[in-house]
């Protein structure tokens, strides 16, 4: 499937059949390159190229960045979805005018006096129920782990009579968050708005957002210490789903005289749902203890479902199992290298499993990073219990100009008992990287030598929901607590690559230059083990499906422009690893390939014929 060729002698090797050795050319790289289908194992000689007739991997999303030309789409991320690449070949990507989108934040059906600002100093009132609040757009994309930049504005008083906002994006999907500003008191409560799967079209886009009068929620806790303990704690509304805060954050207060029952009246709105691809979803109660606590003072946060509470109401619930607060203990501990051993600079996180002192069934959080010095030694306060311990060395995992042996991330599990309070002789060790290795072969068994290897932390690996952030890696046994680093090298004359990499499960991809006729090979979901590492074996490069077209900008007139020089990326929708054909069941995205487009906004993207597979 190649040959070597070395780039002075491009054109002379181009006319030759036989496969010249790195010792006759030693600055070579490997070129997809066949004079007959039987040399394609499975393919076609197309061009003088081996290519698949078509691919497995069918819908894909294409992301399409214009260059930094000073246009008004200039570095602007488009976000094409679900293109079927064996409907067609050879048509545009259409990319559509940036939305120009403009309105107001109203809440018209109120019938309290709506005041904004803080006390003493209210913001102007408008003339139509209009109110100031930060609106942002963020791409639903997100949520599969792809990178966007959110589009985010300020509304702002318009004539001395209305609050409006304008914001440019481009056209697309999008969750609107509106967040009402500060208000005096909560005598006319306006609660946050999540609006999920909102489409964006193009050109002038109005949008203007009416927030319901807010349904509300009596949360209370019975407190049988009547000590004043939950003083100055906080209550406020999740959204299971992106964990964006849904209504006001209301102090507890002991109702009338009593001494053990708390109460806060939470004022909410309902996330609204534009499409079949969100339900409506049970909301979270986060009971959070005071801020500016001393450092010394280490209180856990309380999560737990609307749902379990409102047994006998919809609108009411008690909570009964929160009966005490834990300990704080003083736990010293050292980071060091464990092949020297000499103290190592590190960032360590600690995060609880479990907490002592908290009742059986109550998801409480508590975590704690610090940042350790070169003297390896660090201190933090926390309530006794279980914790998985992450540990990051300042130093990058696979130095590319040093010879310095790397060291891995750890992770760890930490018991921290109740006694004594001072608790000293805690030391983490860090072992050396692990190494991922692997050898690379076209399908005539010719190394692929000086293509790029990427090991990216594999993007369902990493996520987790709204619960797992707040109480902890122990809801979902195996999931690890921190996200391993990325790391890169290249493929040598033979084909061998070796990385060295944190333990973790990684996407790896194989990136051979764009003008060589290879695809990309991708393995996802490749688990490297702690102190084994992980050997690919040989991994052969799948024969590459030619997908090409033009870009192009709709015009107002109805002409389409080309786009010259447009970076374009192939993204597949993947489910714990595996390719499925759309997003409304896909848990991430995952890259396949990327090329340039011309001079003339033309673009040929070779994605593979399929992922290739490993044992996990």
């Amino acid at each position: 499937m190649n040959r070597w060729l070395e780039l002075p002698l491009l054109a002379f090797l181009l006319a030759g059949c036989n496969v010249a050795s790195v010792k006759e050319v030693p600055s070579t790289i490997a070129v997809n390159q066949c004079q007959s289908s039987s040399e394609c194992m499975g393919g076609v000689c197309d061009g003088g190229q081996c290519r698949s007739e078509s691919t497995s991997l069918q819908k894909v999303l294409f992301e399409v960045t214009p260059p930094a030309n000073g246009s008004t789409i200039a570095g602007v991320q488009f976000l094409l979805p679900e293109v079927d690449l064996s409907a067609s070949n050879g048509e545009a990507l259409e990319l559509h005018p940036i939305s120009q989108i403009s309105g107001r934040v109203t809440s018209r059906d109120r019938k309290c006096d709506l005041a904004f600002g803080d006390p003493g100093s209210t913001l102007l009132k408008s003339t139509d129920s209009s109110v100031p609040a930060r609106i942002s757009l963020i791409p639903t994309t997100a949520a599969l782990g792809l990178y966007s930049p959110r589009a985010v504005a300020q509304s702002s008083t318009v004539g001395d009579m209305y609050w409006g906002f304008s914001v440019s994006a481009p056209p697309g999907n999008y969750d609107i968050y509106v967040e009402p500003a500060r208000q005096p008191d909560a005598s006319c409560p306006v609660a946050p708005q999540l609006l999920r799967r909102t489409k964006i079209s193009a050109g002038k886009f109005p949008l203007d957002i009416n927030l319901p009068e807010p349904s509300t929620f009596e949360f209370h806790v019975t407190w049988p210490l009547a000590d004043g303990g939950l003083d100055g704690w906080t209550v406020d509304m999740l959204d299971p789903v992106s964990g964006r805060v849904i209504s006001n954050r209301i102090p507890l207060a002991l109702v009338d005289k009593s001494k053990t029952d708390y109460r806060a009246i939470l004022s909410y709105s309902l996330v609204k749902v534009v499409d079949e691809f969100n339900a409506q979803q049970d909301q979270l109660l986060r009971l959070s203890p005071p801020e500016g606590l001393p450092q010394d003072v280490a209180l856990p946060t309380v999560l737990l479902a609307r749902s379990g509470l409102a047994l006998f109401g919809a609108n009411h619930g008690t909570f009964t199992a929160f009966t005490a607060l834990p300990t704080t203990v003083h736990v010293h501990g050292q980071v060091t290298s464990r092949t020297t051993p000499t103290p190592v600079a590190a960032t360590t996180t600690l995060v609880a499993d479990s907490i002592q002192g908290i009742a059986d069934g109550v998801l409480a959080s508590f975590s704690r990073t610090v940042n350790v010095g070169p003297d390896g030694q660090f201190d933090v306060y926390l309530p006794p219990g279980t914790y998985q311990v992450s540990t990051v060395p300042e130093s990058p995992v696979d130095p590319s100009s040093t010879n310095e042996s790397p060291l891995a991330a750890d992770t760890r599990r930490w018991t921290v008992p109740a006694a004594p309070y001072e608790q000293a002789g805690k030391v983490i060790e860090l072992n050396d990287a692990l190494r991922l290795s692997g050898q690379v072969l076209d399908v005539s068994n010719a190394p692929v030598a000086t293509a790029q290897v990427q090991a990216v932390p594999s993007t369902n690996s990493v996520q987790s929901s709204v619960l797992q952030k707040t109480v902890g890696p122990s809801t979902t046994p195996g999931r690890p607590l921190f996200v391993p680093r990325a790391s890169a090298g290249g493929v040598s004359s033979t084909g061998e690559f070796a990385l060295k990499t944190d333990p973790g499960t990684f996407d790896i991809t194989v990136r051979p230059d764009a003008n060589t006729g290879f695809s990309w090979l991708v393995i996802p979901n490749q688990a490297v083990l702690e102190t084994v590492g992980k050997n690919l074996g040989t991994i052969t490069m799948p024969l590459p499906f030619a997908y090409g077209g033009t870009v192009t900008l709709a015009g107002a007139d109805g002409a389409n422009v080309r786009v010259p020089g447009a970076l374009v990326r192939a993204y597949i929708y993947t489910k714990d690893g595996e390719y499925v054909p759309g997003e409304q069941n896909a848990d991430s995205l995952l890259q396949v390939g990327e090329a340039r487009a011309g001079t003339e906004g033309e673009f040929q993207i070779l994605i593979p014929a399929e992922l290739n597979r490993r044992t996990k």
